[in-house]
């Protein structure tokens, strides 16, 4: 997709879904994110506006009357929509990435088809999922919705097939997007994302767009080769001492001043050095790092990451020594992931 002019479709799903269309051929076009984009960004300074309780962009979202809502997807705040910049004071204000809303409206416009969105909020309730399927399975019941059955946009939650109801082709609009995550377990849950769709549903096309189309990740599903998945990822975590080769456990703190997180994290970081040394563990990782999201809900947030192979007797030692639990830390002993 770098080399696309387009930031939806590549040339050839353009083409498939020109074809596919005039054929009433069912599509599914897989979308990772839901509502409109991901937020707005200066052309000119490059500033992205944030969200004053939480450190994630506003994303910028649509409602069924055509109303824009400026809204932080974590604390659901809302904005007023700027016309400039707040920084530079450029007009050159643009929305930026593409999620469910802003494909439908592309469609509808492109192809003169209102496609069915499926996302959380359109199948949280029994009563809309047998609307939906209605929808889908029976389009001839449903004359207000008239040819909307063709297209389905359908966010990665969702990715079960429906009983009873195959696709003529899948796209998925963005392959790689998993993969921007800062995890060790970005590359496996990118892998089964692609995989199980693959697996799952019986369609004879599929169309993968990607920004990194040669990452292991990408290429293994595309294969439904596993074996040459894991033997990569496994070389690339035994590498990095990630799990199964070694354990890891997270401390946060989080505080609504900055200042305090900086010198209880400060502190407690230089503690668990000191045990460290005290008890001979020449090998251990001891690091601190913000989070993926630094701020949340108001508080800001940090982690000290602690890699071992036998990090459950060092965990003892330090709740026995340093009371972690009273002091405001949460504690991960065994983390699954580091985000």
């Amino acid at each position: 997709m770098t080399q696309e002019p387009s930031l939806f479709f590549w040339q050839l799903a353009l083409k498939w879904l020109e074809k596919y269309t005039s054929q009433n051929k069912r599509i599914w076009i897989l979308v990772n994110k839901k509502w409109y984009s991901n937020g707005i960004i200066c052309h000119d300074c490059g500033h992205i506006p944030q969200c004053k309780k939480c450190s994630v962009s506003i994303s910028y979202h649509k409602t069924i009357s055509g109303d824009t809502i400026w809204l932080c997807h974590i604390c659901k705040a809302q904005y007023n929509l700027p016309n400039k910049c707040s920084q530079c004071w450029s007009i050159k204000i643009k929305e930026f990435w593409i999620w469910t809303q802003k494909v439908a409206e592309y469609l509808e416009r492109e192809f003169n088809i209102i496609p069915t969105i499926i996302e959380s909020e359109t199948v949280n309730s029994p009563n809309k999922i047998k609307k939906i399927l209605s929808i889908l399975c029976h389009p001839e019941w449903n004359e207000g919705y008239k040819n909307q059955w063709q297209i389905v946009v359908w966010t990665s939650l969702l990715c079960q097939p429906i009983k009873d109801f195959n696709f003529d082709l899948i796209i998925f609009l963005n392959a790689d997007l998993g993969l921007n995550i800062p995890d060790y377990t970005a590359a496996e849950k990118n892998f089964y994302f692609l995989y199980e769709t693959f697996v799952k549903h019986n369609c004879q096309n599929f169309i993968v767009q990607s920004f990194n189309p040669d990452h292991y990740s990408i290429r293994s599903a595309c294969k439904l080769d596993k074996q040459w998945f894991y033997q990569i990822d496994n070389k690339f975590r035994q590498e990095n001492n990630y799990p199964p080769f070694k354990d890891i456990c997270i401390i946060l703190y989080k505080n609504e001043i900055e200042e305090t997180v900086f010198n209880k994290v400060d502190k407690l970081h230089k503690e668990l050095l000191y045990l460290k040394e005290k008890y001979w563990i020449k090998d251990m990782e001891i690091y601190s790092t913000p989070p993926l999201i630094y701020k949340m809900f108001g508080k800001y947030r940090y982690n000290i990451i602690l890699k071992w192979e036998n990090l459950k007797n060092f965990m003892d030692i330090v709740y026995t020594k340093l009371n972690l639990a009273s002091k405001g830390f949460k504690i991960d002993r065994m983390a699954e992931s580091i985000v």
